[in-house]
């Protein structure tokens, strides 16, 4: 058996299209949410997500001690604020 979850603040419209979608496929509130999850999980899109990207990885720890600080000291005028945007 699964998880057991509580889903709360959905509004009227969503609880009522979960409602219809149940109604027309001839099943429980449950059945239908977990079957929208589930089309979801197996999505392209959130497959998308789930991928782990390493193509960078080479990349990493190449810096001299010299490039490293080469780069903040450059990039060390980003961290500064002008007050004078903010008044």
């Amino acid at each position: 058996m699964g998880t057991m979850i509580t889903i709360r603040k959905l509004d009227e419209f969503a609880i009522e299209w979960i409602n219809q979608k149940a109604k027309l496929q001839g099943v429980d509130l449950e059945d239908i949410i977990v079957q929208l999850i589930y089309e979801k999980v197996r999505s392209s899109e959130i497959k998308k997500e789930l991928i782990e990207y390493n193509d960078l990885d080479s990349l990493a720890g190449t810096w001299s001690k010299k490039e490293f600080d080469d780069f903040f000291e450059t990039t060390d005028k980003f961290n500064q604020v002008d007050e004078s945007l903010w008044k």
